[in-house]
């Protein structure tokens, strides 16, 4: 999958703590979307998530300060690229053009996202192989852009539904509206464990994309990335990774992992 992210028209900023001890130290300004399970704000205002809480500790172990930003997609990049944010936590080279090398630093990956086609069980072409699949609805959330899917949306074989977020792309598979969704599977599945539907109404079908989840930082900011490189492997080898993400997820991480 390349994003271009989210598209909510939503803005807000959290400060998480004061960690560093340099008691006038700027906080770095962290953007992101809102992208349940990964970032997004709960009911008492704070920044929550998997790929939130894996960047909260790589900068408290690194003595840092975060500043949590949620903005729409297309403003999140704009800010990214004037460099008027410091970070984005929950990014990938691969949703990146080929001049953002120039700009930017990725850090090693912590997480990798999956993203499928889902259909509903009683579907008939559920079980085709994505060459083969003419003539359906495919919803997608308004800003993705989808590779695998280019040609055959740009032929007519498949026509493309777009809307706003992930949600309502469910509420069309529920309502039949669409066909078959294309979505990450730890999103598709965070969503049918928080409305209480049980998986085995969906068929999960081919695969459209795998990118590695990685903290993207200024090119200004390249002298931290050893720190946050190396806060990074001992969380994932310490397990704590996989915790965090078992947290949010509990046993829908095994549905996500084909288990």
């Amino acid at each position: 999958m390349v994003m271009t992210h989210r598209s909510w028209l939503y803005g807000c900023a959290l400060l998480l703590g004061c960690w560093c001890t340099a008691g006038n130290a700027q906080p770095l300004r962290s953007g992101g979307t809102l992208w349940p399970p990964f970032s997004y704000e709960d009911a008492h205002g704070n920044a929550r998530g998997i790929a939130v809480d894996i960047a909260s500790q790589v900068a408290m172990q690194n003595d840092l300060q975060l500043q949590f930003l949620f903005y729409p997609t297309r403003r999140l990049n704009l800010l990214l690229d004037n460099g008027s944010l410091d970070l984005n936590y929950a990014d990938s080279p691969l949703w990146n053009g080929p001049q953002a090398d120039q700009r930017f630093v990725y850090s090693q990956p912590y997480l990798t996202v999956r993203e499928y086609l889902y259909f509903r069980t009683d579907h008939p072409a559920r079980l085709q192989p994505l060459e083969q699949l003419n003539g359906l609805r495919i919803g997608t959330v308004r800003g993705y852009s989808y590779p695998l899917l280019d040609q055959a949306m740009a032929s007519g074989r498949l026509k493309e539904v777009e809307t706003s977020d992930d949600a309502v792309l469910l509420d069309l598979l529920l309502r039949e509206r669409v066909d078959a969704i294309a979505m990450v599977d730890d999103v598709f599945v965070n969503l049918l464990a928080a409305r209480q539907i049980a998986p085995t109404g969906f068929t999960r079908s081919a695969q459209l994309s795998e990118a590695p989840l990685v903290i993207k930082l200024q090119l200004r900011h390249a002298e931290r990335l050893p720190a946050v490189n190396a806060t990074l492997r001992r969380m994932m080898e310490s397990g704590e990774v996989q915790r965090i993400r078992r947290a949010y997820l509990g046993n829908a991480a095994d549905v996500a992992d084909g288990r």
